[in-house]
């Protein structure tokens, strides 16, 4: 997926854990961040509120293949930008993340497109 991404020119950084995440973010400042649900030392859930926290700003998409636990009032309060389901599709995931950090270079503030993935990124889940 990371080169996937690198592909449409996107600086990419990888973590496999929360406190590696937390880190890259704290180091790097991303305007667009991709989290997993599953994570060795959290929930993806719980990271969104921690990188919420740090970058207000920015633009977080989760993933999972599970979706209990992840209501659009969930969603919404964490300031999640676009939901997942797996497998994800590459080929959407990159046009949303390439949308999003354009949205973000011209100056606006957090992103504002919400929704699932699978209807565009502005969509709700039905």
């Amino acid at each position: 997926m990371a080169d996937y991404l690198r592909r449409a020119n996107l600086s990419v950084e990888s973590a496999f854990d929360a406190a590696t995440a937390i880190a890259s973010a704290t180091k790097y400042e991303p305007r667009v961040v991709v989290v997993d649900y599953n994570l060795p030392d959290m929930t993806g859930v719980q990271l969104s509120e921690a990188l919420r926290a740090l970058l207000p700003s920015a633009a977080i998409l989760i993933m999972s293949g599970r979706i209990d636990g992840l209501s659009e009032e969930t969603l919404q309060a964490l300031g999640i930008t676009v939901f997942v389901n797996k497998p994800v599709p590459l080929g959407p995931l990159r046009q949303a993340v390439v949308k999003l950090v354009e949205a973000s270079t011209k100056g606006e503030n957090a992103p504002k497109a919400k929704g699932w993935l699978s209807t565009g990124t502005g969509g709700t889940r039905q």
